[in-house]
């Protein structure tokens, strides 16, 4: 009866050590012309291109942009949406990491299907030889139309 439970103190205690090995730290990002590290959204119509000197085009509001820090040397940027609106929805999602070099790799394109207060996370791992200088996400489709949701990235280490 005692060699068992000596077995489970030391699972007990070398169980955290081993997890603890896997934790990483993350860093959350500012938004780009925003407040804080967070933003929350009402999905509009999609973007409307132009025509050459007609002013008809229509911006929407689909893309959001976060700022990866100077020297950052994150492994992978992790973006958290959350749906504040009250009926369920399927929200079309892009994740791109901007380069200085005027580059962007998308890393992330699918559609979410969210319940009111419920949050999903998508990840992007940046390339091995250099750092993005933003992290953008695309967040829209014509069945949300209306629909409020929150958003924020970090850079995890």
């Amino acid at each position: 009866m005692i060699r068992p439970l000596f077995f489970l103190g030391i699972l007990t205690v070398l169980l955290p050590m081993s997890l603890s090995v896997n934790a990483q730290t993350c860093t959350p990002l500012a938004v780009v012309k925003g407040d804080g590290t967070s933003v929350t959204k009402q999905v509009s119509a999609p973007n409307v291109g132009t025509i050459p000197r007609i002013p008809v085009g229509y911006q929407g509001n689909w893309d959001t942009d976060f700022i990866v820090p100077n020297n950052a040397a994150f492994t992978e940027y992790v973006a958290t949406i959350k749906s504040l609106s009250n009926d369920p929805g399927i929200f079309k999602i892009k994740m791109y990491l901007k380069y200085a070099d005027d580059t962007a790799d998308q890393v992330f394109e699918g559609d979410i299907p969210l319940d009111q207060n419920q949050s999903q996370q998508i990840s992007g791992t940046p390339r091995s030889d250099s750092q993005p200088y933003q992290i953008n996400l695309n967040v829209g489709g014509i069945k949300v139309l209306g629909y409020s949701y929150t958003l924020s990235v970090q850079g995890c280490k």
